[in-house]
C-alpha cells in the first residue's frame, strides 16, 4: 500500500525503524521508481468498492475535520493513523513472506528426504536384480512418464 503525503506532512511522522522483525520483503517488492504505484495498488484503487469507500471516507474526514477545533492536531491524528495501518500491512505481508518461506523449504526439505527414501529403495532393488541396464532405464523412464503424465503405473501381464 502506497500513500502520499505533503513535504510538511511527512515532517510529522514517526521515524522508520531500522530494525525490522521479519526480512523487509513488502519494500523488495515495491516498483524500482520512486514516484511509480505499485501495479496491485492501482488495481485494488479501481475496485469500486474501495473506490467508494475512498470517496465517503474524504466526505467524512472533511466534516470530522471542521468539527475539531485543532486542525493541525487532526492531521497529524490522521497521519499517524495512517502510518500505524500501512506498518501493519507491512508486517502482515512480511510475516507471511517469511512464513511461506519457512513452509516451502519445510515441505521441500520432506519431499526432497522421500525421494531419497525412494531413490535408495530403487537403487537396492536395480542392485538385487539381475536385470540388464537397458531394461532398467527404460522402466524408470515408464515409472517417470507416468509420473509426469499423472496416470497409474499398470503392470503389464506377460
Amino acid at each position: 500500500m502506497t500513500t502520499k503525503h505533503s513535504a510538511k506532512t511527512l515532517n510529522r511522522l514517526p521515524k522508520a525503524r531500522r530494525t525490522h522483525p521479519f526480512p523487509d520483503h513488502y519494500s523488495a517488492a515495491q516498483p524500482p521508481v520512486a514516484n511509480e504505484e505499485h501495479p496491485v495498488d492501482l488495481l485494488i484503487g479501481n475496485l469500486p468498492e474501495i473506490a467508494s469507500s475512498r470517496r465517503r471516507l474524504a466526505q467524512m474526514t472533511k466534516k470530522v475535520q471542521r468539527q475539531v477545533p485543532d486542525q493541525l492536531l487532526f492531521v497529524r491524528y490522521v497521519d499517524y493513523k495512517t502510518e500505524y495501518t500501512t506498518r501493519r500491512e507491512q508486517l502482515y505481508f512480511d510475516a507471511g513472506f517469511e512464513r511461506g518461506l519457512l513452509a516451502g523449504r519445510a515441505e521441500s526439505h520432506a519431499a526432497s528426504a522421500a525421494a531419497r527414501g525412494l531413490a535408495h529403495q530403487i537403487e537396492l532393488l536395480l542392485a538385487t536384480h539381475d536385470l540388464p541396464r537397458p531394461n532398467a532405464a527404460a522402466a524408470l523412464l515408464r515409472v517417470a512418464r507416468a509420473l509426469v503424465m499423472g496416470l497409474k503405473h499398470r503392470r503389464r501381464r506377460p
